[in-house]
This record gives structure tokens, sequence and C-alpha cells, in this order.
């Protein structure tokens, strides 16, 4: 008796997983990826991105239920150029404070997760992907302030030529929160350019 194997389009579209039912008490998909993500919870990440029956990979801050969306979705593009003209970031250092548009990545980058930063590059997140203020998770960790996360995700293949909505790239706003003490960090900057 011949045993048939599954074909390589079954692991693909999911067929061997064991879908969970939703309700319309259950909180959407991205909500609870975003949830799992800020918690860290990489087990949860991992089963949500395997049962879901769209790719949540890419989520973004706006899709999450109950997101506190700042900005004015009529703004003209001077108005939200700048991520530090931006009136709900109070502190540059800290990009977390406005959100919008952000990705998974970004909130990995913002929160300094490198084990979840590899889980979602490994499941296809858009490494180059810009949030409302045109920053990428590379000007996030450089934000930041996180050198580590920083050289990491250009070695992932971080565009670091790509201009925030201040035109400013991941070198000239590193440059501006003062002295690159990394000369690593400087090398790879520098040689993206």
């Amino acid at each position: 008796m011949e045993v048939e194997h599954p074909t390589p389009l079954t692991y693909v579209e999911k067929q061997l997983i064991c879908r969970e039912e939703t309700t319309s008490n259950t909180p959407s998909y991205a909500t609870r990826i975003w949830k799992a993500t800020e918690s860290n919870n990489i087990r949860e990440v991992y089963r949500l991105i395997a049962t879901s029956f769209i790719n949540i990979i890419n989520t973004t801050y706006d899709e999450v239920a109950g997101a506190d969306l700042f900005h004015n979705l009529h703004e003209h593009d001077s108005e939200k150029a700048s991520p530090l003209a931006c009136k709900k970031m109070k502190d540059s250092s800290k990009p977390e404070s406005c959100l919008e548009g952000c990705t998974l990545l970004h909130l990995a980058c913002d929160l300094n997760y490198d084990v979840m930063l590899e889980l979602l590059l490994q499941f296809g997140a858009d490494i180059n992907r810009s949030d409302y203020h045109g920053r990428t998770p590379l000007h996030h960790c450089i934000f930041s302030g996180n050198n580590k996360l920083a050289k990491f995700v250009i070695r992932r293949g971080a565009d670091v030529s790509i201009k925030d909505g201040g035109g400013r790239g991941a070198l000239e706003r590193a440059m501006e929160m003062g002295a690159i003490t990394d000369d690593e960090l400087l090398i790879l900057l520098s040689e993206g350019k």
C-alpha cells in the first residue's frame, strides 16, 4: 500500500493547521499579534502567524483595536514631515510615543526585542517599511540609541539610505543624536550611503 504524502503546496497553504474558531468577541489577529509582540511572547506570535488565514506579518499599529491614532489623514505632507516636529513625540529618543503606521518590526526595535525581530524577519516582515513619519525600523533603533539592534537590522538588509519624513537618513539622525561612539555602526551607516 502506497502512502500519500502532502504536497509542498499543502504546507504553504497551511492546510495542516488546526484553525481556531473566531467569534465577534475575539480580538482581531492584528490586535492579538500586536499585543503578543509588545509583551515579547514569541510562542504566541509564532502561533498567530501560523494560524492566520491572511498574512499578518506586516501588521501596523493602525489596525489594532483601540489604537491611539493622533494624526489627521488629511494633514499636508509638510505637517507630517519630520518626526521631530510631531506634537505627540515629546522626546526623540522615544519613537514609540507616536506609533502611527508602525509595524511589528518597529515595535520590536523600540522595545529592544532582538529574538522577536529575527522571528518577524524569518516570516518576511518588511525591514524597510516606513511609519507615518517616514521612519524605518532602523530609524527607530537610531532614535532609541540601540546600536546593537541597529547593526543587526543593517546586516539583515535595512537600507541605510532611506530618508525619514524630515529628509534625514539613519547616519544623519545618529549624528544629530551626538557623537557616534560605536565605530562598527558608523562604518555600516557610512558604507550604505
